[in-house]
């Protein structure tokens, strides 16, 4: 791990938090599940971007807060992240976090910020930024992926999971005996995969 005066640099382990993951059932198999998470996916796209009513976002937004992330992890947690599906269930899982750890997401945040300052803008949050600012600006990153620009929300909720890694790692180096080291992994390794997503997005060729 890199010291605090440098940017920390991370392998690439699997893209899930480790609390949310540990919570979430087996991966479906991939021969059977492919067609039916691209299409459950694209019908809540379209359904959400093609609605007039305010209340279908807002159901949209509070899908995996009701109802949990089992049923979206059956769907869409084994798809690339270069997929609609992978896309979509790692901003879910990012914007459950964020919701439901809002005081540790700050924290971390903030030491991270000072470590990768350039990111600050794309993510969004105020600052100083406090936790009810961001579970709103990350309810805003989640609503425009379905109703603005999908490219551009993968791109913020990938700038805030980069940022969130960094400073994860930075408060490892603080506290070695902390599982730090591994979620700053984990973290670096989503908001990457959010970033390649959004590049696709962008170019029309999110699969």
């Amino acid at each position: 791990m890199a010291s605090s005066g440098s940017s920390p640099r991370f392998r690439r382990p699997a893209s899930l938090f480790p609390a949310t993951a540990e919570a979430i059932p087996g991966e479906p198999d991939p021969s059977t599940s492919t067609d039916l998470a691209h299409d459950s996916a694209q019908a809540l796209l379209d359904g959400v971007f093609h609605s007039s009513d305010p209340e279908v976002v807002d159901r949209v937004l509070r899908l995996a807060a009701e109802d949990g992330l089992s049923d979206l992890a059956a769907l869409w947690s084994g798809s690339p992240a270069t997929t609609l599906p992978g896309a979509l269930w790692r901003l879910y899982v990012l914007h459950t976090w964020v919701l439901s750890s809002g005081e540790d997401v700050v924290h971390r945040y903030r030491a991270g910020s000072r470590t990768i300052p350039g990111l600050r803008y794309l993510a969004g949050f105020a600052e100083p930024p406090d936790v009810r600012q961001v579970q709103r600006t990350m309810d805003d990153i989640l609503r425009g992926a379905f109703t603005g620009d999908l490219g551009l929300a993968l791109t913020r909720a990938g700038a805030v999971a980069t940022i969130v890694a960094h400073g994860t790692a930075q408060l490892a180096d603080e506290d070695p005996a902390d599982d730090r080291t591994r979620q700053a992994e984990r973290l670096l390794s989503t908001g990457e995969e959010l970033t390649a997503a959004a590049r696709q997005a962008e170019a029309g060729s999110l699969g």
